[in-house]
């Protein structure tokens, strides 16, 4: 088929498809909508014709998203979120009324920053919500491309598409628990000795900054266990001989919560630095700009 141009296309109409692909269903479309279930269902044959996809197949009492379907389902609710904000006087956000949706891309370890985040928003702006995505590959093209308000990354990379912003500095630490036999006369010969926990997340690949310094230091580790989120670490080192070595960020308050030991890494290890990107475009929105406030508030508390 040929390419649509954009006056070809109806806003309402996508409005509609945002809902239906959300929903899965001609009714509970039409409800939230407020229009008959019939005005929903012509505005999706009018859509099938425009795109020359079915976008949306019965499937039983459901209704199952095609292939075309599925990737509008993800660029959609930003797409006319972001039409909206544009359409605003960027001068017009308020916080205390405001009922908007921030969208933030992060690693799993900067997990013990989010209940400040999210007690500093709640005080601020109870109507604001938050959607954490995890970390992947393409977080620094997607914030450029403003799919995200705000991206917590480790390095301090900058473009002409981003812009960035220091949080701070983590040094690495060791947690084990209390009264662990390691920690009594520490050594790098104590943590070699000990099995460790490791955290591998779907987005970390290679050997990891861990075993890469403690092999120059002639130091190698065994790993014990491998967990795939920060968030099992500390119930695990709490009922094991396990040693974990990471930011000490990542660990944070769950270290008293499960009553858990800690000392410094015992060979060099540099410091973790994170950064907040924003879009180099869409960044200076004023309710952007708020958010990522709230955010580097909320890192100078982990500090």
């Amino acid at each position: 088929m040929n390419e649509i141009q954009l006056w070809q296309v109806d806003l309402n109409l996508l409005t509609v498809l945002d809902v239906l692909l959300r929903e899965q269903s001609v009714t509970r479309a039409s409800r939230q909508l407020h229009r008959t279930p019939s005005a929903v269902s012509h505005a999706l044959s009018r859509l099938r014709e425009l795109l020359g996809d079915e976008l949306l197949v019965r499937d039983g009492r459901r209704m199952r998203a095609t292939v075309r379907g599925q990737r509008l389902a993800v660029i959609l609710p930003r797409a006319l979120e972001q039409l909206a904000h544009a359409l605003v006087n960027p001068g017009a956000f308020d916080p205390s009324t405001s009922t908007r949706t921030f969208r933030m891309s992060a690693p799993d370890f900067i997990a013990p920053l989010i209940p400040a985040l999210l007690h500093d928003i709640g005080q601020r702006a109870p109507g604001v919500r938050i959607e954490l995505k995890p970390f992947g590959p393409t977080a620094l093209r997607d914030v450029a491309e403003g799919f995200f308000d705000g991206l917590i990354a480790p390095e301090a990379v900058e473009n002409e598409s981003v812009r960035g912003v220091s949080l701070g500095e983590w040094p690495w630490s060791v947690y084990g628990r209390k009264g662990h036999p390691a920690f009594s006369r520490w050594s790098r010969k104590k943590w070699a000795a000990y099995p460790h926990l490791q955290v591998r997340t779907s987005t970390l690949s290679g050997e990891g900054p861990v075993n890469s310094h403690a092999a120059r230091e002639g130091i190698e580790r065994i790993v014990g266990a491998v967990v795939p989120h920060f968030s099992l670490a500390a119930p695990v080192l709490a009922e094991t001989d396990l040693l974990l070595t990471v930011p000490s960020m990542a660990i944070g308050r769950a270290a008293e919560a499960y009553e858990l030991d800690c000392r410094a890494a015992p060979f060099d290890l540099p410091p973790v630095r994170l950064s907040l990107f924003r879009s180099a475009v869409a960044g200076d929105e004023p309710g952007v700009r708020w958010f990522l406030e709230r955010v580097v508030d909320a890192s100078h508390q982990l500090g």
